[in-house]
Formats: structure tokens, sequence, C-alpha cells
């Protein structure tokens, strides 16, 4: 059935309010209505006289107030009994309002309907809620032709609108950007103008969160933000608001989004949205079990949520549970046979737990559900990006962009894309590298050499071998490498790893701070397999503790230690229990516990290694490609409930830092008090208190702990062979300080230790390559050390840094290419070097000696 045709009722009948007590009843409810002070504002709703002109507004604020703290079953009586009153024909809308919060959705249609042919005052409002009705239940055309009328009332009637009229005509104009980009504006521009209208009342704060939710949509923090924050500042405890600035907080990665959702949800207990958003969480924590509570709560207020049945298909599909996946999957066809926006929640959620390929999949569904669901084609595109697809990514994406050119996330991925011409793509062995053209040739032999170092190692550990090739992007912009990985800059990890494609930041990305990249990609290079042995089902926190683990174990120092802040932590009991550790991830309470989380985890690996032995973490990894649940794997594997296991990971961390936790206060004075007295060169009196200090805490190497400091006193008082001792072991502890690696290189070789001197100036590398002398000086290191292979590295750096002196730099590589073995290689250098310098009879002499060694 057709609605009515729009009519708005007469301009003063919708604004006059009689002067009588019942108007100032009305303007004190509503007042207390913004200010979240709502049993307040209920009862002074109910006090507005049935006699008053006023009344049918109060019951509408009553009705809206109700439902606003969850109290739907009394919303709805009091509008069912409002609608047989004289003035029942104003309240037929919020009837409906109600009726579809609820789900009663063919009931919710009748009350919109009637509303229309009583042609009520807010038969503009129930005009917008029926169009939305037809739009959920995927009569997408008859939706947009209601929608596109919201053009002509504001052409027609602009300046006769209400605040809340305006956000109706905002409202529409946001589903038909769907359709036509362009109204996206005029969305912005009529939220604007509802706002100004609004003021500081109910209506106005509605239109305030409406456009905080278009900013979301949108990929717009800050500005989501903004409008959000100006709501909260009148009301703290509007439920809206409080879930949209939640939401805001999980899309920018900021803390406190799971305490702003309670919030909500003490306002209204059965808010069915925040539920569905707290399901959402505790899908990123992988807590399946807690999500399906969540969205079950959504689903008892509101059964026909399409977003709740969504994450439901999700759950159930993440959960491995096939039969109940497909009864998700029916149940929310039902509502609508045509909801793509249900493949794309499934897309969504599934790429959150880093199941790639699955997420395209339902973002293909998506698409051939919905092609003009431009939120589909992104998902689908961004999916092929991680899983290496970058042409077929790169299309879809662009559809994408065609059809909604105001979505951030895109923009900035297809502008990302256009750089890619500025990077080589080279093959080697397993692995495709993507490099900027100014770094690949001296990046590139040493994530080879590295790369395949690891690949051996993990393949054998895992007993798994990728798909090939393992696609490795190197970005020498940090913001770039942010948009690569989550579409926004700002992101603050070093490395992803998408399964086989890995992205991470060059060593030259200054604005990422200094971090070493070996073990950065040793790290990312980790999760490619432990993703892949689990077929993508390991917890989030046992692969990060996993790759932490593994870089432990590849070189010394790498990967995160001890610290005392961390110890300080433990202490404090602001460590989450192994039972939770993805929260430590995915919700920090504090900014330094995803570090921390880090460290923990690669220790509760240590503690299986130590107790159960390496093995038992291959058949963990088993368990969860098997489909079982943590608490199962730990049973299983360990022999212990999670429980348990949190009270031996305690006993363990107190017996491991026993003597560092005793003495952390200590610890921190005497190095302090040591420190000016170092600064004072008063290194007598300094030297005991440093020694002291190193006793309380033997496992701390960061760059102002005690090994630094009595190395450099050893070396001011000439004792080489302890300098050289004290930066072994900060260097076993340390993975960034590049001065420690470079000075006990130079020590080492001062003792005579020529292959020690080039595995610690080799270490050095892996912090900062950029540097041309210490490439030569690792070269003739190496050459010493009788290590060819690593001789042409180290030249090949050499020439890729650009010398001023490239002939004779080229001429080094081609001898360290023939004493590698390679004289092909050589001729074809020296060659290079002769169109530098055609008359450099080095070159000529060298060049000549090869053509005469070839000749049989």
């Amino acid at each position: 059935m057709m609605p009515a045709p729009l009519r708005l009722a007469p301009l003063a009948a919708m604004l006059l309010v009689p002067a009588c007590a019942g108007a100032q009843r009305l303007d004190d409810a509503r007042a207390l209505q913004r200010s979240g002070k709502y049993q307040e504002a209920i009862t002074a709703y109910a006090e507005v006289p049935a006699a008053s002109a006023g009344w049918a507004a109060a019951q509408r604020g009553l009705v809206r107030t109700l439902a606003t703290v969850g109290r739907y079953d009394e919303a709805e009586a009091t509008a069912r009994r409002a609608t047989a009153s004289a003035a029942g024909r104003e309240l037929w809308n919020v009837l409906g309002e109600v009726l579809q919060a609820r789900g009663k959705t063919d009931e919710a249609e009748q009350a919109f309907t009637r509303a229309l042919a009583e042609h009520a005052s807010d038969s503009l409002t129930a005009s917008l809620h029926l169009a939305e009705l037809h739009y959920e239940r995927g009569d997408r055309d008859r939706a947009f032709t209601e929608f596109d009328r919201f053009i002509d009332v504001y052409n027609d009637h602009a300046d006769a609108l209400d605040a809340e009229q305006m956000a109706d005509v905002a409202t529409a104009c946001r589903y038909l950007g769907e359709r036509n980009p362009e109204l996206f504006k005029d969305a912005l521009r009529a939220f604007d103008r509802a706002i100004q209208r609004g003021g500081a009342t109910p209506a106005g704060d509605e239109a305030r969160v409406a456009l905080g939710e278009l900013f979301l949509l949108k990929y717009n923090g800050a500005d989501a933000r903004s409008s959000f924050s100006e709501v909260l500042q009148a009301n703290p405890s509007n439920p809206r608001a409080l879930l949209g600035a939640a939401r805001q907080r999980d899309f920018d990665g900021e803390r406190g989004a799971d305490s702003l959702v309670q919030a909500a949800l003490r306002v209204n207990p059965g808010y069915p949205e925040a539920h569905v958003f707290r399901a959402e969480l505790a899908i990123d924590l992988e807590d399946y079990a807690g999500a399906e509570r969540e969205v079950d709560r959504a689903l008892a207020v509101n059964p026909s949520l399409s977003a709740a049945l969504g994450v439901k298909a999700a759950i159930r599909s993440l959960a491995g549970d096939t039969q109940g996946f497909a009864a998700a999957r029916a149940r929310a066809l039902q509502v609508n046979p045509h909801d793509a926006e249900l493949y794309n929640t499934l897309a969504e959620l599934t790429a959150r737990v880093r199941q790639y390929r699955e997420a395209a999949e339902f973002a293909r569904q998506a698409v051939q559900l919905d092609p003009r669901s431009w939120r589909a084609y992104g998902l689908l595109g961004m999916n092929q990006l991680r899983l290496g697809e970058i042409a077929a990514g790169r299309q879809t994406l662009e559809t994408s962009f065609r059809g909604d050119p105001y979505n951030v996330w895109i923009k900035n991925t297809l502008d990302l894309l256009d750089t890619y011409k500025n990077y080589d793509t080279t093959r080697s062995g397993h692995f495709v590298f993507m490099i900027g053209k100014s770094e690949s040739p001296l990046l590139e032999p040493y994530l080879a050499e590295l790369g395949e170092r690891a690949y051996a190692r993990f393949a054998a550990r895992y007993a798994y071998t990728p798909p090939a090739p393992i696609r490795i992007e190197v970005y020498r912009s940090h913001a770039d490498f942010s948009v690569r990985t989550v579409g926004l800059a700002g992101l603050g990890a070093l490395g992803v790893s998408f399964g086989t494609t890995l992205a991470f930041d060059s060593p030259a990305a200054r604005d990422a701070g200094p971090f070493n990249w070996g073990s950065t990609v040793w790290h990312e290079l980790a999760h490619t397999f432990t993703l892949g042995a689990t077929d993508h089902r390991i917890p989030r926190w046992l692969s990060e503790g996993l790759s932490v683990y593994e870089e432990h174990h590849a070189r010394p120092g790498w990967g995160f230690e001890a610290t005392p802040a961390f110890l300080s932590a433990y202490r404090a009991g602001k460590l989450v229990p192994v039972s939770r550790m993805n929260d430590g991830f995915m919700h920090p309470a504090y900014p330094e516990q995803v570090m921390y989380s880090y460290y923990q985890a690669s220790l509760v690996c240590e503690l299986i290694a130590r107790d159960w032995g390496e093995g038992a973490l291959l058949k963990m990894l088993q368990g969860y490609r098997a489909g079982l649940g943590t608490d199962q794997v730990f049973q299983r594997v360990l022999g212990t409930d999670l429980a348990g296991f949190d009270k031996r990971f305690d006993a363990y961390l107190r017996q491991r830092f026993a003597t560092p936790l005793a003495g952390l206060d200590e610890f921190v004075a005497r190095m302090a008090g040591a420190r000016v007295l170092f600064e004072q060169r008063q290194y007598d009196a300094a030297a005991p208190l440093f020694a002291r200090a190193l006793a309380l805490f033997p496992d701390y190497g960061g760059d102002n702990g005690p090994y630094w400091y009595l190395a450099k006193i050893a070396e001011a008082r000439g004792d080489t062979a302890r300098a050289a001792e004290m930066l072994t072991r900060l260097v076993s502890l340390n993975e960034t300080n590049y001065q420690a690696y470079v000075d006990l290189s130079v020590l080492r070789e001062r003792l005579g230790d020529v292959k020690g001197a080039a595995e610690a100036l080799d270490g050095a590398m892996y912090v900062n390559p950029y540097d041309v002398a210490m490439h030569q000086r690792l070269a003739l290191l190496y050459q010493k050390a009788g290590d060819p292979q690593k001789v042409v590295r180290e030249r090949r750096a050499v020439v890729a840094l650009a010398p001023v002196d490239r002939a004779d730099a080229l001429y080094e590589l081609a001898v360290a290419y023939r004493d590698a073995g390679d004289g092909a290689a050589a001729r074809t250098t020296l060659l290079r070097a002769l169109e530098q310098a055609p008359n450099f009879e080095k070159a000529q002499a060298l060049l000549l000696t090869l053509h005469r060694e070839e000749k049989p």
C-alpha cells in the first residue's frame, strides 16, 4: 500500500503552544529530558494536563523518554492509550517508533501509515520511518522513491520546517547519497540547519547525534567526536550519543569505547544497538560466547534488527558452527532477502579476526546481492589488497570510490596505490618485495637473506608451507604504512601481517621512531606461519606472543624485554591474566598496556616451552586449527584450565623476576644517583652504584640502564675487555641501541675478535643501514673473517648509498663478486664502473684478468 501524499500541517499547528500551565510544564519536561534527568522528565511529561494544547507533544516526549531508558512496554502502552484519545492522530507516529524499535515492523508500518492518513503534525517523520522500513526490508526502489520526495519538501517548505523535520530531510538525503553521492553534502547542510533550529532542545541534540553518525559513516572520526561531545556536554547520559562516542573511539583506536557503551547501557539496559556494539567488541577479543550473549540481548528487544542478525551470523561462522551459521543467515534474509549489509557485516567482522580470504568471499556475495553496495566493493577491495591481489583490489576500490567518493578510507588507499609506481617489485626465492626505488638496492639483499632464514626456520618448526609467494611491502613513510593497514594515518604499529602479505615501515620512516626493522620482519613472518598453520584461527594474543618468542630466538636482543615499568605494572596488578590476554591488545586500559601485552604473551610461550616442551606450542596450534577454543586447547594440550594456568603463570613471573621485583625501588634510586655522579665524571663513585643496580635487575637492557654506563666507565679506564663485556650484555637485551652495536664492534676488533666485530656491526644495520662508512667497514671485517657472500652484500649496500666515488665502489663490488666466485656479476659490475670512469685503470686491469681467466 502506498502512503498518502506528503502534506505538511500548518506551521501554526506545529509550533504554537498556548500560554498556560501545561505549556510551562512541557518546557520543563523538555529541559529535564535534554539534561538527562529522565525520570524527572517522565514525571513532568505525564503531568501535562490532557486539556492542554501541548498534551500531544507531552505524550510524544513521554513515550520517547520511556523508550530512551529502555521501558519499552510502558512506552508502547502509553502510546497506544494516547492514540485512542481525542488528540490521538498526533501519536500514531511515535507509536510506530516504539513498535519499530521492538521489531514489530508490520504494526509499525500500519502506525506510520495511519499518521500520514491523519495528516498529523509529525507526518513527515512518519513518512521517513516508512521509507526506512521499506529500505530495511529490501524494497530499495520503493524506499528511494519515498526518500526522494523529501527533496521536494525541502525545496518547497525549507523555511517552514522545524528542527525535527529538517533532520528528517537530512536523513533522507543521507540514504539518497548511496545513489547520488552529492546528496551527502545536502545531508550535512540540512543537519546543520536542523541543529541551528533545534538549539538547546532534544530535537537539536538528536540532529547533532545523527550528524556524528554520518561523519562516522564516512570515516571522519574527528568531526564525529565533536558532534557527540557537544551533546554529551549538555547531557552525559544520552545513550545514543554515548554509543556514538564509543564507536568513534573504537574507530580511531582510542581507549574507553567499552566504558562509554557501558554507560549507555546503564541508562538503557536493553539498548539493542549498544548490545550489538558490545558483541562486536567481544568478537575483537575472540570471545564468541560473550558476543553471542550480547547479540541475543539485542534480539530479545528487537528480533528484526538487521545489525544484530548480521553479527549473530558472523559469530556462528567464526565459531565454526556451519548449521548455526546457515540458520542465522536464513533468519536475516527472511527479514530482508536482499540484505547486502548481512554479508558486509560478515566481511567486516571476519576481517577483524584476520580471516581475510573468508572476508573477501563474504564481500563478494554482498556485491552480487546488491551491485550498488559501495561499502561491499570497498570491503572486497581492501581484502583483495590484504591477500596480495593488488590489481584486482585496485579495480574494486575504484568501483567503490566512483559510487561513494566521500569514503576517506577508500580515497586514502587509492592515493597510496597511485604511489606504487615509485616502488620496485622484485622476486627472490619465496618472496616478492615491494620497496621504494631509492631503497630497493640497499634493503632487498638484507630482506632476501633474512626472509629465507626465517622461512626455513618457521617451515620446519610449524610444519607448514605457505602458498607462494609471500609479499613484503616496505614503506618509507609511516603514514603510508598506516593507510595500507587501516586506511588512515596514525597507526602505532611498525609492521603488519595479513598472512602471506606483509607490510612494514622502512628504517627510513623516521616518523615511526627508532626501531629494529630486522626483528620487525622476523616478527611479521612468524605471523605468516602461525596464522597459516591454524587456518587463521590462532588467538591474537598467542600469535603475538609466539612472534615475540621467535624474535627472542632469532638473534640476541631482538624482541621486547623486561623493563622497570613492566615490572611496576605487574606489581600494581595492571597486567591482565592469561585468560583475558586479548584485552591487553584490543581494549588497553592505559597507553603502555599493548606493549606490555606483547612481552607478557611471549612469557606465556616461554613458560609453556619450559614446562611442557616446545612441541606443546605446535600441538596448541593444531588444536586451534581443528576448531577448538582456548579453554579446550589448554585442557587438551596442557592438562589445565585457564584459571589454573593464570595462577601458574603468576607464580612463574614472581619466580623469574624475584630479584628485580624485590629491589625495584632501590634499583630506581641507585640509577638516579649514579647518573648524577656519572654526569659529573665521578666514575669511581658512580661505578659501585651502577654495579648494585645491575645486580638488582640484570635483565634490564634499556638505553639508560647500568650496562651502558658501566661500559662507558670501563672505556674511560682503558678496560676494553670489560667495556666489550658490558656492551655485549646490553645488545643481548636491547635491539635498538645503534651506538652500542657500533661501539661494541670497535671494541671487539680492538681485542682481535674480527668475527665478533662483524657480528656486532651487522646488528647495527637492522637499526640504521644508511651510513655508507659503516658498510665499508663491515665489508672489510667480513673480508677478514672470510665471509665472501657477506662482503658482496655490504659492497652492494655501499653502491646503493650513492657514494662520492661511485666508480671505485663498483670496482670494490666487482672484486667481491670475483672473490665469491661470481665472475659474470664481476664483469657486469666492472662495465658499470667503466661507464662512470672510462679510464679507470684498476677496473680495466681486473676486467682483462677476468676475460683471460674465462678462456679455456
